[in-house]
């Protein structure tokens, strides 16, 4: 039996998309809270000299830009949910296809003899996909601001230069390792 040449890292789409859902719920309920915040303005203008107004005043705004702020948020966070859902990690017997630095699509292959490590590691509440890279400044085609994410990124992630998030995957470390260890034929193991 032929088994598959390529394997694209599988992710659940709940969490992108229920992501999005509150940040628009937030955002909608944000935009109501301040509309009726400027209503109160307008219509208590008399009354904003009295004491019981004060919180009016102040809790609406507080409690509207904080659910702006909260939109905001969870909209970022959407956004990098939806990133790894259109172009996860794919692991093909060549090497890894990755996205590292375009918008869309995949801008970057690494063929297994390049792969100094590959784990899968939690930091903080996620696990992430850490991909060390040998030479990795050959992926930045001499583009300094390449450079420098590559090696913050470095830096935060104990020496990887990409890493992914993977909240939604939908692959165990111990399965994804042995798609690894077929893939590049014994020459990379995944650590977890």
């Amino acid at each position: 039996m032929e088994q598959k040449r390529d394997f694209p890292v599988p992710v659940a789409a709940a969490p992108a998309y229920l992501i999005a859902t509150l940040a628009a719920v937030s955002g909608v309920g944000a935009l109501l809270v301040l509309a009726l915040v400027g209503y109160l303005l307008l219509a208590m203008r008399g009354l904003s000299e009295q004491a019981a107004a004060g919180p009016v005043f102040v809790i609406f705004p507080a409690l509207g830009l904080g659910l702006l702020a909260s939109a905001v948020g969870m909209a970022f966070l959407a956004r990098s949910e939806f990133r790894l859902l259109r172009t996860p990690p794919v692991f093909t017997t060549e090497g890894v296809r990755l996205r590292v630095f375009a918008r869309r699509g995949y801008d970057v292959f690494v063929p297994w003899e390049r792969v100094s490590r590959l784990r899968v590691a939690e930091k903080g509440a996620r696990p992430y996909l850490l991909v060390d890279v040998a030479d990795a400044d050959d992926l930045t085609r001499g583009d300094p601001g390449r450079a420098e994410r590559l090696r913050r990124t470095a830096e935060r992630f104990e020496g990887a230069a990409v890493v992914y998030g993977l909240r939604g995957a939908l692959i165990r470390a111990p399965d994804l390792g042995a798609v690894v260890d077929r893939l590049s034929d014994g020459t990379v193991a995944l650590d977890y």
